[in-house]
């Protein structure tokens, strides 16, 4: 595994993590940074614990070991006004999106933002507005329910929410999971547009080999109940493990790896 820059800026570090379901452990001794700025993706094989591990780091899971740290906080450790200031730092895209199922998209894109702002309600329809657009979605889309939206919409309206609050961290779970080649394209470059523009760092969890060439700036493997590889994409591919090398250099992995070259 490649030596943490101590120069560079670290917005998430996880440091000894491990956490279980009763005596199923799914992470021991887990360790990993995310950089300011940067697109990570976490892969690994099923039953590894990718979206296990997003939801230690965003508190839906607490460990049974180690810290993790954001922003230089310990989130555990925080008092929970603390805990709140550091979630209104933060988005999350979960799969599937995640709707509300009764409210229409404007009005989830405003949940967030009725919850930790007290705001004149013009003003938090002018955001849901400003953020269903920065998501690719027309503005139609606003008055619609999520049962009214294919799957690559409500993807995107979802990502309108995670935007809500003007976030400096982004969690994607499986963005593009059951889209087309084409939406799931456009997706990505969606994210690394919104990355660019805004200054996001971006968590995403994903098994798309195609995302991950498209999009990451780094690439963490998850297996053995811990990172076992984390580097620029080229790097992690090129290591001398079984998984990884039945993944990147499987059929898929060539053929996701000329795409890109093409």
């Amino acid at each position: 595994m490649t030596e943490p820059d101590k120069s560079v800026e670290h917005v998430i570090e996880v440091d000894g993590l491990k956490t279980q379901f009763g005596d199923f452990v799914v992470h021991e001794d887990l360790d990993i940074d995310v950089r300011k700025g940067e697109i990570m993706g976490v892969v690994g094989g099923s039953g590894t614990g990718k979206s296990v591990l997003m939801r230690a780091i965003i508190g839906l899971k607490r460990p049974s070991a180690g810290t993790v740290r954001i922003f230089g906080d310990d989130y555990y450790q925080a008092t929970d006004k603390e805990r709140d200031a550091i979630e209104q730092r933060w988005g999350v895209l979960f799969q599937g999106g995640a709707l509300f199922s009764s409210l229409t998209v404007a009005q989830n894109v405003m949940a967030p933002v009725r919850e930790h702002l007290n705001l004149p309600e013009d003003l938090a329809k002018d955001i849901a507005a400003l953020k269903i657009s920065m998501s690719g979605l027309p503005e139609e889309a606003g008055a619609k329910y999520p049962a009214e939206l294919s799957g690559g919409m409500k993807k995107r309206a979802g990502l309108a929410r995670a935007l809500a609050l003007d976030p400096e961290i982004v969690f994607l779970d499986e963005p593009t999971a059951g889209l087309d080649p084409i939406g799931a394209a456009r997706f990505d470059e969606l994210i690394v547009n919104l990355k660019e523009s805004l200054g996001l760092t971006v968590f995403m969890v994903t098994h798309d080999l195609d995302t991950l060439h498209a999009t990451c700036d780094r690439v963490a493997v998850l297996a053995e109940k811990r990172v076992i590889a984390c580097g620029p994409l080229d790097e992690v591919r090129r290591a001398d493990h079984p998984w990884i090398q039945e993944y990147f250099a499987g059929p898929r992995g060539r053929a996701a790896l000329a795409a890109k070259a093409s």
